[in-house]
């Protein structure tokens, strides 16, 4: 189980809508959505799959390379007592591939939403201050030590596009890591609370913290479409998506729980 921030793309609202919206785009994503029966087939090889090695090792499937899905299905109902219609039962098609029924989310996500532990994550422009369509919400006592942003100003939830600074956000995360890479090498902690492990390159460390600065774990846009971290240039693709959005799409910043 883990927690990760991300941000929401939604379309001009009123801010009252802003969560209800945002748990609306999300819905696709959640893990304990039921799904209809289908087919969850395992991999084309089956000796590739974890759990058949580890199987074999407790000597309950044969102790070689060639197995198929055929043999090792019966195998393993046999040993679990499973028969068809039971939760887990391992089915073979016609083409001899494995798979099981299942009910599941296969896009799932998350389980859960809130707010952030460590206060609002992003910043609105100066001159935006007091702008109801900004998103600020309630947080009890915030940890300190968790907080990045602990001190700065014009922090808020999320708002439209037009609204947000995130080149001030980025310019913040960027001087703090330095601040923070100085103190390490100068005999202090290894800095922790940061979506990255810091180095002994400050200059790699001051690019991170810049990109990671805005996205986080993940971002879902505007068409409903997820993406995040697992992605090759995600932080790239992320940061130009959002600084191209139209000044009145709204962004909203939620924590997960997966």
């Amino acid at each position: 189980m883990s927690k990760y921030d991300m941000l929401v793309v939604l379309p001009s609202m009123p801010p009252e809508r802003y969560r209800e919206a945002a748990v609306a785009a999300l819905m696709p994503y959640y893990s304990e959505l039921e799904m209809p029966e289908y087919r969850d087939y395992e991999p084309a090889d089956p000796n590739s799959v974890y759990w058949v090695q580890v199987n074999k090792e407790r000597g309950i499937l044969p102790d070689r390379e060639a197995l198929g899905w055929s043999e090792i299905a019966d195998s393993m109902n046999s040993w679990t007592g499973k028969v068809p219609g039971d939760d887990g039962y391992l089915y073979v098609d016609e083409a001899g591939c494995g798979y099981h029924l299942a009910t599941h989310n296969p896009q799932g996500k998350w389980d859960g939403l809130g707010l952030r532990l460590e206060g609002p994550r992003l910043l609105h422009r100066p001159d935006a201050a007091g702008d109801p369509l900004l998103a600020m919400y309630e947080y009890g006592e915030v940890p300190q030590d968790r907080d990045l942003l602990a001190g700065l100003p014009n922090r808020c939830d999320g708002g439209p596009r037009g609204l947000l600074d995130f080149e001030a956000l980025r310019a913040a995360h960027e001087r703090l890591a330095g601040e923070r890479h100085d103190a390490w090498v100068a005999g202090g902690d290894n800095p922790t609370a940061w979506p990255f492990w810091f180095t002994e390159d400050r200059a790699e460390n001051l690019a991170l913290a810049r990109a990671n600065a805005v996205p986080g774990y993940a971002l879902l846009r505007l068409d409903g479409s997820w993406i995040d971290k697992r992605e090759d240039g995600y932080l790239q693709n992320a940061n130009a998506y959002l600084d191209a959005l139209d000044p009145d799409s709204v962004v909203l910043d939620v924590s997960c729980h997966c």
